[in-house]
């Protein structure tokens, strides 16, 4: 943490220096009627700083209507408070919009640069123009960073952008404090794409339609997206709060995102499932997934650790895929650790962890984690296959409106950790707690399920090996702690328990060898 404090204060102190003197719009005759195109007279106030050697330009009070700002060295660009840009709604305002989308502030091959104050940039997205299947698909985003360094964005506001709302592409040393956002003017409204390198995020409030936080990874040099840190944000989306992918083919690399809350959005609109009701949704506004770890396009996650996340009014808690949407090698998931988990579900899209058949999601811990549901899942959510969806775009909603488990889900995985899992029913629910299948090397510990009241077993276990159950402290009574199924199953270890409150410890089927089941130091 010191080390990360010292980055950030580091990168501002150098963009800080190079802020020389100011040079008000105003005196370049902008005129602030939020009428009258200001793009002239700001970008000339911009290229005149640049070119004595950096500066502050200042944005002062008032509405300013404008295309494209494209920064240069050396400029902190200010908008002080009550200074509004207003983006124009007009296309020509763009230039080379139809071949290459652009930020309102466009920062492109540029070093030591800032945007702050307590103004705001306003991206006109709900303008016709601007909707999905408008004049141009390639819509502009309020800010947008492409391979820049040493760059600085602190406390100003970003509203209702064209497209994804503060993108971060290839760029390194960047810092983010205090910024605000809030996007539900469009279909895919991103609040912040992160992808680059040593870059700080801390103390946003982010609200958009579509992903929250989204961690990106499509450099053309191929570095993947690493030595990032989000801490003490505020994050709601009626898509997925903090998500990591699809666009990944790079991958991503020692990232932290802690102390972050994720709540309820204002605003339910374009991802709702108001058109398309959802059998198991209880609250009419909601986050889709809360975390969503999507490895798609050949990704590599490795030492990705989020910690100290609250969250309310989730679909699913927890979400995370390794599918083959363009498969590629290699793939896999290493040191990633999720913990200290409070979420508040509020669907029968449970928690999941899901691989591909031939390709396991491997090497995640999950730990200290109280998932609050709603309970009231029906049996023919247990008797039902699950699809696959190999190839399927990653969301929760890609496996049906319930699946077999109200606390985790998992399928094709290998090598997991889930320690500490504290399940708490509103309404009582027919499915299982924990649904295990071609689960292999799973180490499950301390699960706690006190409201488990349905005929079917806590943890079902289908065609796996060596899962180890233990830490179980019996409270609340259940008629059956396990099922155990599929002829390839063994070495499913009980150690550790307190069994005194269980009616039956295991059912076994059929074609399960008896020695597949071992049980060893449990209290009764």
């Amino acid at each position: 943490m010191k080390k990360t404090i010292c980055f950030a204060a580091l990168l501002l102190s150098s963009a800080v220096r190079a802020m020389a003197g100011d040079y008000n719009i105003l005196d370049f005759g902008a005129v602030a009627d939020g009428r009258t195109l200001a793009t002239a007279a700001i970008q000339q106030a911009v290229d005149r700083c640049s070119a004595q050697g950096g500066g502050r330009v200042v944005i002062p009070s008032g509405n300013y209507y404008t295309g494209v700002i494209f920064m240069r060295s050396g400029v902190e660009l200010h908008l002080e408070q009550n200074a509004r840009l207003i983006g124009s709604t007009d296309y020509k305002d763009y230039p080379d919009m139809e071949k290459e989308r652009k930020g309102l502030i466009h920062c492109a091959g540029v070093s030591n640069i800032a945007v702050t104050g307590f103004g705001e940039i306003y991206g006109s997205g709900e303008c016709p123009a601007f909707q999905v299947g408008g004049q141009n698909e390639l819509r502009p985003h309020c800010i947008l960073l492409d391979d820049c360094r040493k760059v600085n964005v602190q406390d100003v506001t970003l509203r209702n952008a064209g497209f994804w709302t503060f993108k971060i592409h290839d760029s390194r040393e960047v810092f983010v404090r205090g910024i605000r956002i809030y996007s539900h003017s469009n279909f895919n409204n991103d609040g912040i794409d992160i992808d680059g390198r040593d870059i700080v995020v801390s103390d946003c409030l982010i609200e958009a339609t579509d992903d929250g936080i989204c961690f990106k990874s499509e450099s053309p040099s191929g570095e993947p997206c690493q030595n990032i840190a989000v801490t003490n944000c505020v994050v709601a989306s009626n898509c997925n709060a903090i998500k990591f992918g699809t666009a990944a083919k790079c991958g991503f690399r020692n990232i932290t995102v802690s102390n972050c809350v994720i709540k309820t959005p204002a605003e339910n609109d374009l991802f709702s499932y108001k058109s398309h009701i959802v059998p198991g949704v209880s609250v009419p506004v909601h986050n889709n997934s809360g975390i969503a770890l999507e490895q798609v396009d050949a990704a590599v996650f490795e030492k990705v650790t989020i910690s100290n996340i609250v969250m309310d009014n989730v679909l699913t808690p927890i979400f995370i895929r390794f599918g083959a949407r363009r498969p590629r090698e290699p793939r896999f998931f290493r040191d990633v650790v999720i913990s200290n988990i409070v979420a508040n579900g509020v669907s029968h899209m449970s928690s999941s962890i899901t691989g591909i058949p031939g390709h396991r999601v491997e090497g995640i811990t999950i730990s200290n984690v109280t998932l609050n549901v709603c309970g009231g899942g029906l049996i023919d959510a247990v008797e039902k296959e699950v699809p696959e969806q190999i190839r399927m775009y990653p969301e929760n909603k890609m496996f049906g409106p319930s699946l077999p488990a109200y606390g985790f889900y998992l399928r094709h995985v290998d090598g997991i950790v889930l320690e500490n899992i504290r399940v708490n029913l509103e309404h009582s629910d027919r499915r299982h707690a924990l649904w295990l299948e071609d689960a292999h090397n799973v180490r499950i510990s301390g699960l706690e399920a006190k409201d488990h009241t349905s005929e079917q077993a806590l943890v079902r276990i289908k065609e796996c090996t060596n899962v180890t159950f233990t830490g179980y402290d019996g409270r609340g009574r259940i008629p059956l702690l396990m099922r155990v199924s599929g002829a390839g199953t063994g070495r499913i270890k009980l150690a550790g328990n307190d069994l005194t409150r269980v009616e039956r410890h295991v059912e076994r089927s059929a074609e399960v060898a008896p020695e597949a089941i071992i049980e060893k130091y449990n209290f009764e």
